[in-house]
């Protein structure tokens, strides 16, 4: 491992000790600590402090490459501002794997934490400093995609006990350790499974817990044994839990989706309350690339720009400009000798292509031509042909960036105001851009749709859109001298309550769907937990019940007060700008029942806490 990393362990240790001796307010930060600098196997490290004291937790994403969950889920996290506790976020273990997309480059590093790392074994590194990070921490999380979906019985070959996707895995039920205490295991993620299994609409996507049993003889993943929580566990004796979402799962998203909801669970679990518990993922995309060529003023490259250089060139990739600022790199397609070409100087001699990635995920190709002779001023630089890089779209409050060919889907009734597009197109050309929103037409500028508001209930001609399934799409083109040279999707659909969330005094959860009839006893206070609807989670929505009306903005914020309804059955309607999304019919009666406004059956609800 060499003399750096003993020493920057101190350094941190030092200023952990500086931290917990100053006052409350100052506390909370964030230090990024940078391990194997330049190399392929670079590992970022974020150290989150709380402003108060409290238990600290190691997350780790990343270490099987082709696993995206599980890392985009853990680099959310490094942003993170925490009031208690604290977290140590590494979201990209293996780096070289995680661009390759695969799950590891040179074995599976997830089987390398037993025995110590053979010299110039770059990868055993890594392994030795996420195991001292290890001996820091008090719990311990590694996050996964897994196959299939964990069950306890065989269902089908995708759902049985020897898949792992959805599943939070222990290497034991129960650990005795060295110093006589006791890690309850398996009572620890049934309980954090009980948290977010309320919080899964699709029953085919719960968690459950899969006991690994690895210590055992009879267990059927004795490779676990070199695994990094098998380590966390038996070494360290600190609690420490896989969490696999499934790749039979096809929107990555979703699956970062449900990581973030067992971190958050695990967090509350352990104590450790973040600031700032909201998490928003979105689209990775490239803005521009600033590169040198010979050495002279640096140039701003957008995305499908042509890079022309002369034979020979020595070419310098100087910054990479993304919504994102974290798993970035840029390589030239025919590079052998590194992963990231970012910061150095490459010479170019044949016509190539500069790929630039987010992590796996590649967000721009820059086309290289090498002009064979050299014909004065312009022979170096770029080629522009008129393109549109992204449009900007403002719906309601917030603005969503389209590529071209790609579809916004947007609820009617929302406000859209069509912005100024992201385009190659020098100040000269500009003049002659316009954009149109087939369908729409403004009376002060029929010939320029950009900055009118745009009510997609009253402002939109249906005659104009492409009608299927539940939406109408309508183009939205940009034109330069009227020719189109760009283009992509604006899709309305219809807004609907997907389904509610209730709870009752008594701890017993439930799901209502539009329709659905629901008596509940007289004297029961039935509590609205979660509103699902197919529209942005920022738009306001209201609870109508009775003649009154409430916003609903969080977790049991609003609700049924049995005793303050009349005599017959009433609606709960789900309002968006004064119109109904959906409603579910609620009465009072002896006990819990619901009947199905899909199959007409009724049930009577069982305690299940939620």
């Amino acid at each position: 491992m060499g003399s750096h990393f003993p020493r920057a362990i101190a350094v941190w240790m030092c200023m952990i000790a500086v931290i917990l001796t100053a006052p409350a307010w100052l506390c909370a930060e964030t230090i990024h600590k940078v391990y194997l600098k330049g190399t392929d196997s670079q590992l970022d490290v974020y150290f989150i402090k709380g402003r108060l004291p409290g238990p600290t937790m190691l997350l780790l994403g990343g270490i099987q490459g082709n696993e995206p969950g599980g890392y985009l889920a853990a680099d959310l996290y490094a942003d993170l501002s925490l009031k208690t506790g604290n977290l140590v976020v590494v979201p990209r273990a293996n780096l070289s794997s995680i661009v390759k997309d695969e799950r590891g480059l040179r074995g599976d590093m997830n089987r390398k934490f037993s025995g110590n790392p053979l010299p110039g074994d770059q990868e055993g590194r890594v392994v030795s400093i996420i195991k001292e990070l290890m001996s820091q921490s008090d719990f311990f999380l590694n996050l996964h995609d897994g196959s299939g979906f964990y069950s306890d019985e065989w269902e089908s070959p995708i759902r049985n006990p020897m898949r792992y996707g959805q599943s939070l895995i222990a290497d034991a039920d129960v650990h005795d350790r060295n110093d006589g205490k006791v890690l309850k295991l398996g009572e620890t993620a049934k309980r954090v499974i009980e948290r977010v299994n309320s919080q899964i609409a699709n029953p085919d996507h719960i968690f459950r817990f899969n006991n690994h049993r690895t210590v055992e003889p009879t267990s059927r993943h004795k490779e676990q044994r070199s695994s990094a929580t098998f380590h966390a566990m038996t070494q360290l004796g600190i609690p420490a839990f896989g969490i696999e979402t499934s790749k039979e799962i096809p929107d990555y998203r979703l699956r970062v989706h449900y990581q973030t909801i067992v971190i958050n669970a695990f967090m509350q679990e352990f104590g450790i309350e973040p600031d700032h518990p909201k998490i928003y993922l979105e689209s990775p995309y490239l803005k521009y690339l600033i590169i040198s060529i010979e050495g002279q003023t640096p140039i701003v490259v957008g995305n499908g720009d042509t890079l022309k250089v002369q034979p020979g060139d020595t070419v310098r990739i100087v910054h990479i400009e993304s919504n994102y600022s974290r798993g970035l790199t840029a390589r030239f397609a025919d590079s052998v000798s590194r992963l990231n070409d970012l910061n150095y100087d490459v010479r170019i001699r044949n016509n190539t292509t500069l790929e630039v990635r987010k992590d796996r995920f590649l967000i721009g190709k820059i086309p290289v031509e090498v002009v064979q002779r050299w014909s004065g001023r312009g022979s170096r630089g770029i080629r522009v042909e008129p393109r549109v890089d992204y449009f900007i779209v403002r719906v309601n409050e917030r603005n969503h960036i389209v590529e071209p060919g790609e579809e916004l889907t947007v609820a009617r009734g929302d406000t859209l105001q069509i912005l100024d597009p992201i385009t190659n197109l020098d100040k000269e050309m500009k003049t002659g851009l316009r954009m149109d929103l087939r369908g729409f037409q403004s009376e002060s500028n029929p010939r320029e749709d950009r900055g009118h508001l745009i009510n997609t209930d009253k402002d939109l001609q249906e005659k104009y859109g492409a009608p299927r399934e539940e939406v109408i799409s309508f183009p939205l083109q940009a034109k330069l001298h009227g020719r189109v040279f760009g283009q992509c999707e604006i899709a309305v659909r219809q807004p609907k309550l997907e389904y509610v969330v209730l709870r009752g005094n008594n701890g017993v959860s439930f799901v209502a769907y539009p329709g659905d009839k629901l008596q509940i006893p007289p004297n029961e206070v039935i509590r609205i937990m979660d509103l699902r609807a197919n529209i942005g989670e920022s738009d306001a929505l209201f609870v109508t019940m009775a003649g009154r009306s409430l916003r609903w903005r969080e977790s049991g914020s609003a609700g049924i007060t049995a005793a303050k309804l009349p005599s017959h059955e009433i609606p709960l309607d789900i309002t968006r700008k004064g119109r109904s999304l959906g409603r579910i019919w609620v009465k009072v009666g002896d006990d819990f029942r619901l009947t199905s406004s899909q199959t007409g059956l009724e049930s009577r609800l069982l305690p299940v806490r939620y």
